[in-house]
C-alpha cells in the first residue's frame, strides 16, 4: 500500500466527486484503488499552510504506473486552491515529491519496489 498526502482542496478532483467523506473509495486509472483516511482538522490559525489529507493507494497486479502518475499529476495541477496557496509538493510514503509527473512516477515505482521486497 502506498500512502499519499495531498492538499484537501485537491480531493474533489482526485475522487471525482462533489462530496468527500472519510473512508470513501475511488478507482483510478492503472488498476489503482484510492481510499480516503480520516480528515484532519484544518489549521485556521496558519492560513498559509495547506491542510493535507491522507489517501491509501492500493495497486493491482500489472499496475500501469505511467497512466496513474499522469492522472494524479493532472488532478493535482487542476487544484487551483492548492496552487494559490503555493502548494508545490505532496508526500508519497513520507517522501516529499514535487508536483511533477516524472517525480511522482519515480517515487511510486520506488515505493512499489520496496513493498515487493518486504
Amino acid at each position: 500500500m502506498i500512502i499519499l498526502e495531498v492538499p484537501q482542496s485537491a480531493l474533489f478532483d482526485i475522487f471525482e466527486s462533489k462530496s468527500i467523506q472519510q473512508g470513501m473509495k475511488h478507482d483510478a486509472p492503472g488498476a489503482v484503488t484510492l481510499q480516503l483516511d480520516r480528515m484532519p482538522m484544518e489549521k485556521r490559525h496558519l492560513p498559509y499552510v495547506a491542510a493535507m489529507a491522507t489517501i491509501f493507494v492500493t495497486v493491482g497486479s500489472g499496475v500501469a504506473i505511467n497512466l496513474f502518475s499522469s492522472w494524479l499529476y493532472e488532478k493535482l495541477k487542476a487544484d487551483k486552491v492548492g496552487r494559490a496557496m503555493g502548494v508545490t509538493k505532496i508526500r508519497i510514503n513520507e517522501t516529499e515529491v514535487e508536483i511533477d509527473p516524472d517525480a511522482i512516477r519515480r517515487v511510486i515505482i520506488r515505493s512499489i519496489e520496496i513493498e515487493h521486497r518486504n
